[in-house]
């Protein structure tokens, strides 16, 4: 393949990795709000909504799409069931991370 080829081709490819990680990342989040409602549903006397796991979500979503390789995220794309071990990680790293209280440094 020529250069003028694969300088017409690279833009589309980029374009749609970028829509595959975009749409990834919706269904991560709503993944994650699914779960901690289900986790949060015990709590008596407190209601819990989907807004009330938003901010968590995204950054829960924003550290596993970091982390995660192409592979990996493309095998969760394609078997959303799926939880790997790996995942479970990632999640309970986002977890310590994302609960920090808003402005403190980790060292």
């Amino acid at each position: 393949m020529n250069l003028s080829k694969k300088l017409v081709i690279l833009p589309f490819a980029l374009f749609c990795l970028s829509t595959l990680a975009g749409d990834l990342s919706v269904d991560l989040q709503k993944a994650c709000i699914k779960e901690q409602l289900g986790a949060h549903s015990e709590i008596k006397g407190h209601p819990v909504e989907a807004e009330d796991f938003t901010e968590y979500c995204k950054c829960e979503t924003g550290l596993i799409t970091e982390k995660a390789t192409k592979e990996q995220l493309n095998e969760i794309s394609k078997k959303q069931s799926t939880n790997p071990n790996w995942l479970n990680e990632l999640k309970s790293s986002a977890f310590k991370i994302c609960l920090q209280p808003k402005g403190q440094l980790t060292t």
